[in-house]
C-alpha cells in the first residue's frame, strides 16, 4: 500500500509496498463492498463522500466525550457538559434547521441521562489516542475514544457509540476493531488489557467485552488474513445490493447501478 493515506494500496500495475496499512474503518469498508474500499483508499474519491446528520452527530459526541474526560474533575458538572455540546457541534450534512434543531435537543437529553449513570470521575489513561503496530508486512492503525485502568493495573478501553441499537454480547465478543483496539493497547501501552466497553451514549447502556491472549490470538489472526486477502484483490468485485441506493459513489459503480435499477 501506499503510505499517503492510512490504508492506501498500491493499484494494480503498480508495484506494491512490502507494508499493508489496515485501519478499523478501512477493514470495515473491505467488508461491506470491495468495491467502495477501492473507490476510497486507492482512488482517493473521498471527495464525492457527502457528511451525513449521522455522522455529524457522531462526530459531535465524540467530542464532547473527548473533552469533558480531559476537564479535572471537579470542572465536571452537567452545565459544563452541556457548554461543550454546543461548542463543539458540528452542524454540517443537516437537510434542514428543523432537523438540525431535532438532533441538538437529542444529544442534550441523551447527555444528560449519560451524566446520571456515567462514572464522570474516572480519569482516564488516555483519550483519543493514536496508535499504530506491526505484524509482519501489516500495521494496523487506530484511534482509541478512551483507555482506562482497572484495580490490577490493567487498561479498559472505552469505545463511545451514538446508534441507536446496541450490539448483541455475540456481536461485541466478534466486534474485529475491539480486536485491533485490544492489540494495539497491549503492544503499545504495554500493559494487558482486561475489558472492552461498547458505551452507547444515546442508546443508555453499556456492552462489555474481554480478549482473553486466547481469544486475542485467533480473533487477531482473522484480521490479519484478511488484510492478506485485501493486499492480494486486484479486482475488488462489489457486494451489491439494497445498500447501493444509497451509496454516495454509486454513479461509479457500473454493477451497483445495475442493482439499483433491477430492484
Amino acid at each position: 500500500m501506499r503510505t499517503h493515506d492510512p490504508a492506501q494500496q498500491s493499484l494494480p500495475g503498480i508495484d506494491s509496498s512490502p507494508v499493508t496499512f489496515l485501519s478499523p474503518s478501512a477493514l470495515d469498508k473491505y467488508l461491506h463492498c470491495p468495491r467502495l474500499y477501492r473507490f476510497l483508499y486507492l482512488d482517493g474519491m473521498w471527495n464525492r463522500s457527502r457528511v451525513t446528520a449521522t455522522q455529524s452527530f457522531g462526530t459531535t459526541i465524540h467530542a464532547v466525550m473527548r473533552e469533558f474526560f480531559r476537564l479535572p474533575v471537579a470542572r465536571r458538572s452537567p452545565e459544563r457538559l452541556q457548554r461543550l455540546l454546543r461548542d463543539c457541534w458540528v452542524k454540517e450534512g443537516y437537510r434542514n434547521r428543523e432537523e438540525l434543531q431535532a438532533s441538538k435537543e437529542r444529544a442534550a437529553e441523551a447527555l444528560g441521562e449519560w451524566y446520571q449513570r456515567a462514572d464522570v470521575h474516572a480519569v482516564p489513561y488516555a483519550t483519543e489516542v493514536d496508535l499504530q503496530a506491526s505484524w509482519g508486512d501489516v500495521v494496523l492503525k487506530g484511534r482509541l475514544d478512551r483507555v482506562d485502568t482497572d484495580r490490577d493495573g490493567g487498561l479498559v478501553v472505552v469505545d463511545y457509540k451514538t446508534g441507536r441499537r446496541p450490539a448483541s454480547q455475540e456481536a461485541a465478543d466478534a466486534d474485529s476493531a475491539l480486536t485491533i483496539y485490544a492489540a494495539l493497547a497491549q503492544r503499545r501501552l504495554h500493559r494487558p488489557v482486561h475489558g472492552l466497553v461498547l458505551d452507547y451514549v444515546v442508546a443508555g447502556t453499556q456492552v462489555r467485552t474481554e480478549r482473553p491472549a486466547e481469544v486475542l490470538e485467533e480473533r487477531l489472526d482473522e484480521v490479519l488474513r484478511t488484510a492478506s486477502r485485501l493486499r492480494a484483490d486486484r479486482e475488488f468485485v462489489p457486494r451489491t445490493g439494497p445498500w447501493c441506493s444509497s451509496c454516495d459513489l454509486l454513479g461509479a459503480c457500473a454493477e451497483g447501478q445495475r442493482e439499483v435499477s433491477a430492484g
